[in-house]
């Protein structure tokens, strides 16, 4: 039996599946295929993307030092290479950058590290980090963590990354495959063509299968404040937390499941606070949170949004997901009054994941 899949698959006829019709073992075939490729592929695509402009993101520690942090979803459990790609320079040779991935109930990291070959900005080729993560770990969520080592007596600077969980390759192994605390199970494709015996459970598994994909991870919105960066030449520096004026820019108008709220889907938001103050509330994607300690707290919520009208131009359920530009984060967020200098306390990162 083979839980092999073709990339892209080729879909089922809906019309052949209405009950007017002679379900055809091509739409068996087509369908376990569909199934496989989902689980191996689907959630592969970004899972983080930031960039910075010209000077402003610049490291001077010859000492490695942590620069960002985001919460990322993984697909699968056996989805274990994690690409994470930098663009960036130094302004001499012996830089380098390090990424790696924690997952917090285990406690377990795992990581990797490159060295900065350019000296110009965008000069010959990004930086690719592969970060292996064994099987063992059953989370759905990791923490993605971003350092940088510059050259002695120089800098590195960063314009951008981008990370992506590596896709699986056909066939899938043998066996159940978990997901979180959940299993798929692949379909043998072979098994499901013509003149050979369907299985009494093959229906069943499709719904399973189903059901367990839909609550697949996706990132909707991810951004991270910079730490230990110097200014650039123009005296620019980094962004270390949200600001006043950060609502009206950090969303993004995404498509989620049409009928979330009627199977409880929810949207998982991370946010990551520095000099907690007790009772701080803050107005994200419809829901006023509030962090009860340092560092990332984390949220499970319901969908309370109602769809955009630009649902119908692209005929799917569209949401603006992030920041609530309210007199609430005008007042809690940094400001003029709220300098980094005075201490305040302030939003250092923020993670919406969805499905």
């Amino acid at each position: 039996m083979s839980n092999s899949f073709t990339s892209p698959p080729l879909l089922v006829d809906p019309g052949r599946v209405s009950a007017s019709q002679t379900i055809r073992t091509t739409e068996a075939s087509r369908l376990g295929d569909l199934e496989n490729y989902c689980f191996a592929q689907g959630g592969c695509s970004d899972v983080i993307n930031q960039y910075w402009d010209q000077e402003v993101l610049r490291v001077d520690s010859s000492t490695k030092v942590q620069i960002c942090e985001w919460y990322i979803p993984r697909p699968s459990n056996i989805h274990g290479t994690f690409k994470f790609r930098v663009i960036g320079f130094g302004s001499k040779s012996g830089g380098s950058v390090e990424a790696d991935l924690k997952f917090v109930i285990s406690s377990n990291t795992y990581g990797a590290s490159t060295s900065i070959t350019d000296t110009s900005r965008y000069g010959t080729s990004f930086e690719e980090i592969s970060i292996s993560i064994p099987n063992i770990e059953n989370e759905t969520f990791a923490l993605l963590r971003f350092y940088v080592t510059a050259p002695s007596s120089g800098y590195v600077e960063i314009n951008g990354i981008e990370g992506r969980w590596e896709p699986l390759t056909s066939p899938l192994s043998n066996g159940v495959l978990g997901q979180g605390s959940e299993n798929f199970t692949p379909q043998g494709v072979n098994r499901l063509g013509a003149d050979l015996p369907l299985s009494s459970r093959f229906g069943v598994e499709t719904i399973e299968n189903i059901e367990l994909l839909r609550k697949r991870g996706r990132t909707l919105l991810a951004w991270s404040g910079c730490t230990n960066t110097q200014a650039g030449a123009s005296g620019q520096v980094a962004p270390s937390g949200l600001g006043l004026f950060d609502p009206q820019i950090m969303f993004s108008y995404v498509a989620l499941f049409a009928g979330m709220r009627e199977i409880d889907l929810q949207v998982n938001i991370f946010l990551k606070v520095v000099n907690y103050v007790a009772n701080t509330p803050f107005d994200i994607f419809g829901h006023r949170l509030t962090p009860i300690a340092n560092g990332w707290n984390s949220f499970g919520v319901n969908l309370r949004h109602d769809e955009l009208g630009i649902s119908n131009e692209f005929n799917l359920s569209m949401y603006r997901v992030g920041l609530e530009d309210t007199s609430n984060n005008r007042s809690n967020l940094l400001s003029q009054d709220k300098l980094l200098i005075s201490s305040p306390m302030y939003i250092s990162g923020l993670s919406i994941i969805g499905v």
